[in-house]
């Protein structure tokens, strides 16, 4: 018969060992060349030719296994079976020759597998489970974005993996009807024990994306999957391989590629843009993600080491719009901790070369929004570009300007309470939305939830300053003298001094009946140097009325005007009510200089809307 002679002959030429053989050295070949060629730095195309050899070379290993043999005398042809041998079909020659095949066609398999991998993204994977365990994609409309790991050999790109999964983050942000925990809430769980159920308890979300980051040479390798928080049911998942060439272009389209994936799985609006532009400067890209993560427009040593990452960026990409707009926010800001001239002889060139680049860049027309009030008073042309920078995309860097210096001093409170209240539920970890939070609702005649939310913020960062202030002024509120002074003892000796803390525990002494005390501290703050008071200026306004000293509280005031202080305003919301204020004429005026008198509040109103 033909077959068994066939088979026969297949494995007196060896060719079943020759084609056993081949596939186990070509695949070991090509792991080594996929580790190998890339650290050597040569290009991509090497690993894929040596897949191409292997491949081409197969059927040349059969052929040569089938015309000839190695003998003790070298290579010689092989003598077929002669003519007259008996061929006996059997069951262990039959078993044999389909375990051969079956070996060849896995190997070869996954050797076209891998050269799909290194031509194209590999397609998103979708579990497939029975019908009814599958979730329903539109139950997922709030999600965290964990960072993802790092699983590069050196352990040295945590900042580059980090910086895929915030790109993702901000990219599902922008998706309509999507809720996605900011970066200061989902980035701390950071090398976490906890479990994906216990994450999405504390965040209160639906679904948690993780991953991880592989970079070697010039290629990274980045995985992802969408996780179902109860069940841990795998919703999406997908592969990426790319060269790291370009890394603005990379971002793009590994951020395109797994937004995409969502958001059918999530049903959402698939012509929406998604990604916002970064600078293909691979060196300015990475100081510009190092100083977002560590920001804080509420922490002075963050804020000063972002400044300086950010000022790196720009300096390495002069043309990276959203580095100089980021600079300039945090420029801007840092007026919290020293004098505004300073801040803003920064912060002025910043926005104007961002919004050169990017006449849409957020956080560069919030910065100049503020500048604005602070120098010109010009609240309807800083609400304009507050509106710009709010409907140009979700940025924290713009809702808090917007919400603490505007809207609360043009008698906007409910809205900026709001605001922050909506911030909060997207970042249930940030303490400085819980600490302003708790300043407004002060402000706003609730001192029972200002305690509530100063307590929460300062179980976050125990000494949150803004916290501390608010918790002081609420507990003083409250009556309860006794907090004060636990909360006292539990603040650094520094801290204690800083005339904003001092001015608020002469208020607390004020309260209680002891004059003295409170006039004690009082002339303490009125020997500091006019640099050390002002950032406790506006409190030890507020001191200098409710100890009768009414002209001398209009000095302090007019002194931070005259200085543009960021926080000259404060005192013409905190004390229009005031009895030995509201019909002071140099109090009147003051308020016109502003332009927070009633009657250019009331044209403000007029003309803008703050819904």
């Amino acid at each position: 018969m033909v077959v068994p002679r066939f088979l026969a002959e297949l494995k007196h030429r060896n060719v079943y060992r020759a084609a056993l053989v081949y596939a186990t050295v070509g695949w070991a070949l090509l792991e080594a060349a996929d580790v190998v060629l890339p650290r050597l730095g040569l290009p991509d195309w090497t690993v894929n030719f040596v897949l191409l050899v292997v491949l081409l070379g197969f059927p040349l290993a059969i052929v040569f296994a089938w015309i000839f043999d190695i003998s003790t005398q070298g290579i010689v042809r092989t003598e077929p079976i002669p003519a007259d041998a008996h061929h006996r079909l059997n069951l262990p020659a039959i078993v044999e020759f389909v375990l051969i095949c079956l070996l060849v066609v896995t190997v070869g398999y996954l050797y076209v597998d891998r050269l799909s991998l290194q031509t194209r993204l590999v397609e998103p994977e979708i579990a497939e489970q029975g019908t009814a365990e599958v979730p329903n994609p539109e139950q997922y409309r709030a999600i965290a974005v964990l960072p993802f790991a790092d699983m590069s050999e050196a352990g040295d790109q945590a900042w580059f993996a980090e910086g895929i999964a915030e790109e993702l983050l901000q990219a599902l942000a922008g998706v309509e009807g999507l809720q996605v925990m900011a970066r200061t809430s989902s980035f701390a769980f950071k090398a976490t024990d906890k479990t994906i159920a216990e994450i999405a308890e504390i965040l209160g979300v639906q679904a948690v994306l993780e991953g991880s980051v592989r970079r070697f040479g010039d290629r990274v390798r980045i995985t992802a999957q969408l996780v179902d928080a109860g069940s841990g049911y795998h919703i999406w998942s997908g592969s990426y391989e790319r060269q790291i060439d370009d890394i603005f272009k990379l971002q793009d389209e590994l951020a395109r590629a797994v937004v995409q994936a969502l958001r059918v799985e999530l049903g959402v609006d698939a012509a929406k843009p998604l990604v916002e532009g970064q600078s293909a400067n691979l060196a300015a890209y990475s100081w510009f993600i190092r100083g977002r993560a560590i920001f804080d427009w509420a922490d002075r040593q963050n804020s000063a080491q972002a400044i300086r990452y950010f000022e790196k960026a720009v300096e390495a990409d002069p043309n990276y719009a959203l580095a100089w707009g980021y600079l300039a926010i945090a420029q801007i800001l840092s007026t919290l901790w020293q004098p505004f001239e300073v801040a803003s002889s920064a912060a002025i060139p910043a926005y104007e070369r961002a919004l050169e680049l990017n006449p849409g860049q957020r956080e560069a027309l919030a910065a100049k929004a503020l500048v604005i009030q602070i120098l010109d008073h010009d609240w309807e042309a800083a609400g304009k570009l507050y509106k710009r920078a709010i409907e140009a995309g979700e940025s924290p860097n713009s809702m808090v300007t917007y919400a603490t210096f505007y809207l609360q001093n043009i008698g906007q409170t409910e809205r900026a309470i709001q605001l922050f209240v909506e911030a909060e539920k997207r970042d249930p970890l940030q303490a400085g939305y819980k600490a302003n939070l708790a300043l407004l609702y002060l402000w706003n005649g609730n001192a029972e939830a200002a305690v509530g939310k100063a307590r929460e913020a300062l179980e976050l960062v125990p000494q949150h300053q803004i916290a501390l202030m608010a918790l002081i002024d609420a507990y003083t509120a409250r009556g309860n003298y006794a907090g004060v002074r636990q909360l006292l003892e539990k603040i650094p000796p520094a801290m204690q001094e800083h005339p904003r803390i001092r001015a608020r525990v002469a208020l607390s002494y004020l309260s209680q009946g002891d004059y003295a005390k409170a006039r004690e501290i009082y002339q303490e703050l009125l020997g500091l140097n006019l640099a050390r008071l002002s950032q406790g200026i506006s409190v030890t306004s507020i001191l200098a009325v409710n100890l009768g000293e009414v002209e001398k509280a209009i000095d302090l005031m007019e002194a931070a005007v005259d200085l543009s202080m960021w926080n000259q305003f404060w005192n013409a919301s905190l004390l229009r009510q005031n009895e030995a204020l509201k019909n002071h004429p140099r109090y009147l005026a003051l308020l016109r200089r502003m332009r927070l008198d009633d009657e250019s509040l009331a044209e403000l109103h007029r003309r803008m809307s703050f819904d």
